[in-house]
């Protein structure tokens, strides 16, 4: 699997948060993503509306609980965060250097770019921050978000703690 590091200089989203049973994220996540494109149009300060962004704590991944309660927030990336419209939540996550896989193919490549994650981390010796938010990253022009989902091809985002750099002398 293709893992590299990518540095995002920071990110200004709004979207709409959807919390639930990971049993029922997978149906309220769906009907999230149909609103939030629904409402695109009147998200001011749009930075690009066919690329999409699924964010979520780093922390949900460590749950012991299989049907815990989760956190999902379907976002679009702004220039800037003023005003929101109703119903909506603005956020900005600061600059930050994420280890990207790509989700590509069945849904089981979903968990292989996880895993494919995880592996990447113990032999670079890095770690997930897991007090920050992980990243799920849609372009129309590949995925869109709106069901049906028959194949999957988006970008996975984990953000990773700062490296240590050696010591000199």
């Amino acid at each position: 699997m293709n893992i590299s590091i990518v540095s995002l200089g920071g990110l200004c989203l709004v979207g709409l948060k959807v919390v639930g049973r990971r049993s029922e994220l997978s149906h309220r996540v769906p009907l999230a993503w149909l609103e939030l494109v629904a409402r695109l149009g009147s998200i001011p300060n749009a930075v690009n509306p066919d690329v999409l962004y699924g964010v979520f704590p780093e922390s949900d991944h460590l749950k012991e609980s299989v049907d815990g309660v989760y956190t999902y927030s379907v976002c679009v990336q702004v220039r800037h965060l003023g005003s929101v419209p109703k119903g909506t939540d603005g956020r900005e996550l600061p600059p930050r250097e994420y280890a990207v896989a790509t989700a590509l193919g069945e849904a089981s490549a979903i968990d292989a770019a996880y895993l494919g994650l995880a592996q990447w981390e113990t032999a670079q010796e890095r770690k997930t921050d897991v007090g920050a938010d992980c990243l799920e990253r849609y372009e129309r022009r590949r995925q869109w978000v709106t069901p049906p989902y028959e194949r999957f091809d988006y970008d996975i985002l984990r953000p990773l703690l700062a490296s240590k750099s050696p010591r000199n002398g």
